[in-house]
């Protein structure tokens, strides 16, 4: 009689296996369910807990909401794939998160199921085949990881946003070190910034610097508001906007 301690052996062996592929798959974190308007069920796997580096999860938070604005924004249609691949969180657990706040976006009816699918089927591919450096740079010298993680991603500026959230934080700074109160505007602003560098040459400023001001308006360090009577930026179609900075310094949460 032949022995069968081979097959029973290679049994837990291929299960092993199997595990050890899939990790980090959806199919290793534990599923939430949802039920969709039509009565439809869909499970959104959860990220693993505690195995998302510290602000990780803030920033992958601000990143999913500003991919949901995006994707509510076209319906999912003309996406720039790889331009959104760049602002992605690079590191998987992080990205998990992002994953599961879209799905239960969905679930929870906010995204439709056609902006959902450009999420599935063009995002998160796009993603795993090629994820982002985990690197950060910024315009002359390396970005400020807590601020860039604060701001989160810019999907629709043409550079991503670790590229020049630090910058034009750093002139928005000066503005309030070398004007007096009733000159910290826009205008004053682009002012202070100077000659423009070479590297940006080709680029909206304002689409960056509306961004810069958005994040630090909901850090609480600053906030804008309409100018009266409204007044345009020369060369620009711009709207001057006054600038009233609320903390004595700049606190990253």
């Amino acid at each position: 009689m032949k022995p069968t301690t081979g097959p029973l052996l290679l049994v837990p062996l291929l299960a092993l296996v199997m595990s050890s592929c899939s990790m980090g798959l959806p199919s290793e974190r534990k599923p939430e369910e949802f039920v969709l308007s039509d009565g439809t069920k869909i499970k959104c796997p959860a990220p693993p807990p505690d195995v998302i580096v510290k602000g990780g999860k803030a920033y992958a938070e601000v990143t999913a909401k500003r991919l949901e604005t995006l994707l509510q924004a076209t319906g999912g249609v003309g996406l720039d794939v790889e331009r959104i691949r760049q602002e992605l969180p690079p590191e998987v657990a992080t990205f998990e998160v992002v994953d599961f706040r879209i799905c239960a976006q969905y679930g929870n009816g906010v995204l439709s199921k056609q902006e959902y699918r450009a999420f599935t089927e063009r995002i998160v591919p796009a993603y795993r085949k090629n994820p982002p450096a985990m690197t950060v740079s910024n315009t002359g010298a390396a970005a400020s990881a807590p601020l860039v993680e604060a701001c989160g991603p810019s999907f629709t500026t043409r550079r991503p946003a670790a590229r020049f959230v630090s910058y034009w934080t750093s002139h928005i700074i000066r503005l309030r070190q070398e004007r007096n109160t009733q000159f910290h505007d826009l205008r004053n602003l682009m002012q202070v910034r100077g000659r423009t560098p070479i590297e940006m040459a080709g680029i909206d400023p304002y689409e960056e610097v509306f961004f810069t001001l958005d994040c630090l308006e909901r850090i609480g360090y600053l906030k804008t508001e309409k100018i009266d009577p409204p007044n345009m930026i020369p060369a620009t179609l711009v709207e001057n906007r006054r600038i009233i900075f609320l903390q004595p310094s700049l606190t990253i949460p």
